[in-house]
């Protein structure tokens, strides 16, 4: 008798899932739709086109936060390896693969768009640098197994994934930025069926 693919049923579970994951969490985080309704910052991302380049869309967010371009690519490349239907077997979805309640803070109704995606991830980013005095090494630590971790092990958790998964951000971010490596040009289509599963420690934090 032929086994399931369990991969492939647990993508279309969490895809199914997903969006009512947010939609809860949405709920118990987000302002009163009165004030939502009138935030200019939240308007001006409803209306981009859906052809967009990944990389046009990494560089208006790089600018938005005050990030290099090179190192969201990094991290995208080691997160989901660009690819936008990425679901980790934590839940973590998308090309920065964000928890639920992380794009329910960063009001994100849809992980797997590019991007909402990437704009969270750069705001969250962007606030874990600013939170550890601009150590990219701890915010990337802190991006990987939760800000609360990092704090308690006062550096870089002693978690083998964590310094590896630091190591191999620098290591991309090094190779975008000198233009040794260079970031998929894909263009943000309608959504496949996710076919890929990643394991990465990830918190909820």
């Amino acid at each position: 008798m032929q086994q399931p693919n369990w991969n492939q049923l647990w993508s279309r579970v969490a895809r199914a899932l997903a969006p009512l994951a947010v939609a809860a969490c949405l709920i118990a985080v987000m302002p009163p739709a009165s004030r939502l309704a009138i935030d200019p910052a939240i308007k001006a991302y409803q209306h981009r086109p859906a052809t967009e380049p990944i990389v046009s869309l990494i560089a208006t967010y790089a600018e938005q936060f005050a990030l290099d371009p090179a190192l969201l690519q990094a991290i995208i490349k080691v997160e989901s390896n660009f690819n936008s239907d990425a679901v980790s077997s934590k839940g973590a979805i998308g090309l920065m693969q964000l928890m639920p309640l992380t794009a329910a803070a960063f009001h994100v109704l849809d992980p797997f768009d590019p991007k909402d995606n990437i704009r969270a991830g750069a705001a969250l980013l962007r606030g874990l640098l600013d939170r550890f005095g601009g150590d990219l090494s701890l915010a990337l630590a802190a991006y990987h197994v939760g800000e609360a971790r990092v704090r308690h092990a006062v550096g870089i958790p002693a978690l083998p994934a964590t310094q590896l998964y630091v190591d191999r951000v620098l290591g991309y971010y090094e190779r975008f930025r000198t233009g040794s490596e260079q970031p998929a040009l894909r263009t943000v289509v309608p959504r496949r069926a996710a076919q890929r599963m990643i394991d990465q420690p990830r918190s909820a934090e």
